[in-house]
């Protein structure tokens, strides 16, 4: 997984800079932009590689309501939503407890077509995270999220071209 490149800074900086909260991704999965779209917004694909239970209503000012294992839970708004291509978050619970209307918790995910790949950039905001090894936990996190997904939507494409094949009529 490549991420985006991260501007240099200078000892000095380091020391005396808040450490950011903004954790931004990029995927290349080899899958259609429209299999990635579903994974990010059918409930029973999220399921696949994000959480173990969810309910979902993919549209603006829809609700994600998601749980883990571990016995996490997490809600968020749909912010913005462009089929095929857009899909915002805020997160009104992202397991401290019920947030406030003005959380700046967000996830961003934008899906690109090209080179007949997809490339997916995840944008995790959250102004209110600004312990470096909390946001380094964090980043890991989505490493390994995002590696779900990609593998996922992949076996998804893979298996897709396998059915379509199959129902090709036989040659003469």
């Amino acid at each position: 997984m490549r991420t985006q490149p991260v501007a240099r800074t200078t000892q000095a900086q380091k020391q005396t800079a808040k450490p950011s909260s903004d954790i931004t991704k990029k995927v290349w999965i080899k899958a259609s932009s429209s299999v990635v779209y579903s994974a990010l917004t059918d409930a029973k694909e999220l399921v696949h590689w994000f959480c173990d239970r969810v309910s979902f209503d993919p549209r603006e000012g829809g609700e994600l309501a998601a749980s883990w294992k571990t016995g996490e839970k997490g809600r968020a708004i749909v912010t913005r939503i462009v089929p095929g291509s857009v899909l915002e978050l805020r997160w009104i619970d992202d397991g401290k407890g019920l947030q406030d209307n003005n959380s700046t918790h967000t996830t961003g995910y934008e899906i690109r077509q090209k080179s007949g790949m997809t490339e997916l950039v995840m944008i995790d905001r959250d102004a209110s995270t600004s312990d470096a090894e909390a946001v380094a936990v964090l980043d890991q996190g989505w490493n390994s999220v995002l590696i779900d997904l990609r593998d996922y939507c992949e076996r998804r494409q893979r298996s897709a071209k396998g059915r379509s094949h199959s129902k090709d009529p036989l040659p003469e």
